[in-house]
């Protein structure tokens, strides 16, 4: 990718609180796709799941991921991001609980974190390798 993967705009729809769909591939070779939160971090966008939840280990098996995010609103912008995830540890309570505020404010995130326990979790990295739309 190049210097920068997202333009200016992009980034700043990429950072307000929308759900992504994140498609990934099954053992078939069927799409698998999952409306998922996420984070920009970096050229990076981080998504929170379950470890052994079917992307884990749709990403496990093949790294290829299509992400798109679009808008709820007219004129209906949207981004798609082709490229590649990696699996890690997740990062924690603290992040777990900024991303639960970036979604829902700083009450209905802690109230989310504090009535929805945290399981056994991995954090999915998606480094893009092309980028399209706005």
């Amino acid at each position: 990718m190049s210097e920068s993967a997202f333009s200016g705009r992009q980034r700043k729809f990429l950072e307000k609180p929308r759900i992504g769909r994140l498609a990934t591939i099954r053992r078939d070779g069927a799409p698998h796709v999952a409306p998922v939160w996420f984070m920009v971090e970096g050229d990076a966008l981080l998504v929170l799941t379950d470890r052994g939840s079917q992307k884990h280990r749709n990403i496990e098996r093949d790294a290829r991921v299509e992400f798109c995010i679009d808008g709820e609103q007219p004129p209906y912008h949207t981004v798609i991001v082709r490229g590649r995830a990696t699996v890690e540890e997740p990062r924690g309570a603290a992040w777990r609980l900024a991303l639960a505020v970036h979604y829902l404010g700083a009450e209905g995130g802690q109230r989310y974190v504090d009535t929805t326990p945290a399981g056994d979790e991995v954090l999915l990295r998606i480094q893009p390798e092309r980028v399209s739309g706005w």
